[in-house]
């Protein structure tokens, strides 16, 4: 029964805080081919719309009554589909509901029944105010819709909530030293947006030949613009402090044309093997990853170019990892920003002069982006600010930040 297996892997997300992406791509073959498809939007889809589902049927519900973890989170998936999956007929989703409550707790079973229906006659939600409205709607915490109205007005966050429910295309990236456009041209699964970046269509992307060659990666279009705004060119030294899992480290390494030479940092070794595979797989020779804290960057060498892609809250890519939303807390910054400016200082100490550093996230707040900049620009003359970009999430990519900074020659040293 895959709604069934949708079911326990909602649980996993929910409350064992496992990885949608990751969860998915390691269970998703226990599911019969041909439900894939529909698996991976309701487990997706209910993830995106949890707050906004949840409110609807627990309208209906005792406040009182103490509900089960699993019944909660069947209650709120069987929402979702009487709401978005027009094609499936009320009745049939809420049999199967209750099927599925009689198998995880047989008491549980009237209690299914007796709120999707009253689901079923009154699905709407009373009059809000409309910024709660407006958080609700989209499934996300009060406070950011507040925080992003301050930040960037009322249109853009409205903008920026309805693309975070957006079910995005996977986007891949051509390999530019080995596999010509023609080639791309060649499968009818790809779909140009920008060279070297494609839309794919083509099913499984793991399971393509193409990818297992190194012909083909998988990178977000607007991930792929940060690779852009760093412009990295051949025979530069470059140092990518905050790599893993290395698409963007890849990406650079192709548009050198693997010359040059690249040093791919991560805190935990886990993550630099997930560096390393890609390596092996693209068959590069100039990049050398290594286990190491970007805050404490002692022994490293000066370099032409320093990509800092900075841990940070995530909210520019909501949609591809929409349990973020279920976690999200305003405090999470209180560790984050200090962490943010301590590799954006220690990445700067290894920038030749006339050297660029490129600073950057996936997240849309200020306190992460542009206040970081500014407050470094402050305390450091030695570097000007050459460019600054945000770009905002899309149905086609999702949200980053970016500024690029160049070192120049210290005022004090010139009149020594």
């Amino acid at each position: 029964m895959v709604r069934k297996w949708i079911l326990n892997a909602l649980y996993a997300v929910i409350f064992e805080h496992a990885y949608s992406n990751l969860y998915l791509k390691q269970n998703l073959h226990q599911v019969k081919e041909k439900d894939r498809k529909l698996a991976t939007q309701i487990f997706y889809g209910t993830l995106q719309n949890y707050r906004y589902c949840e409110a609807i049927w627990k309208q209906h519900a005792n406040t009182k009554q103490k509900v089960p973890l699993k019944i909660k989170i069947l209650l709120t998936m069987s929402v979702y589909q009487m709401l978005f999956l027009k094609k499936v007929p009320s009745y049939a989703i809420i049999d199967e509901a209750v099927e599925i409550a009689k198998q995880t707790k047989v008491h549980t079973a009237g209690f299914v029944n007796a709120i999707l229906r009253k689901v079923e006659k009154d699905p709407s939600l009373p009059e809000q105010d409309p910024q709660h409205s407006l958080a609700l709607r989209y499934s996300l915490p009060d406070w950011l819709i507040k925080m992003w109205i301050h930040q960037y007005g009322e249109q853009k966050t409205e903008e920026i909530a309805k693309a975070s429910n957006a079910s995005l295309p996977l986007s891949i990236r051509r390999n530019l030293i080995d596999t010509s456009e023609d080639e791309i041209r060649s499968l009818s699964v790809m779909e140009l947006l920008q060279d070297p970046i494609y839309l794919y269509s083509g099913g499984a992307i793991y399971e393509n030949p193409y990818y297992s060659q190194g012909k083909i990666s998988i990178q977000d279009a607007g991930a792929y613009e940060i690779v852009r705004f760093l412009d990295p060119q051949k025979e530069e030294r470059i140092l990518d402090t905050c790599a893993a899992p290395g698409t963007k480290t890849m990406a650079i390494a192709e548009r050198i044309e693997g010359i040059g030479e690249i040093t791919a940092l991560d805190l935990h070794a886990h993550r630099v093997q997930l560096i390393e595979n890609d390596i092996e797989r693209l068959h590069l020779h100039n990049v050398i990853a290594q286990q190491q804290d970007a805050s404490d960057l002692e022994g490293f060498g000066l370099y032409d170019r320093v990509l800092c892609d900075v841990p940070c809250s995530g909210y520019g890519t909501l949609s591809r990892k929409p349990d973020i939303k279920l976690e999200m807390k305003p405090e999470d910054m209180d560790s984050l920003i200090p962490l943010q400016y301590k590799i954006l200082e220690e990445g700067a100490k290894h920038v030749k002069y006339d050297g660029i550093l490129v600073y950057s996230t996936c997240t849309l707040n200020k306190k992460e982006n542009e206040k970081q900049i500014e407050r470094f620009l402050k305390a450091h003359n030695d570097f000007e600010k050459v460019d600054e970009k945000t770009l905002f999430p899309t149905s086609i990519h999702n949200g980053f930040y970016m500024a690029k900074l160049k070192r120049k020659e210290d005022v004090h040293e010139k009149h020594l």
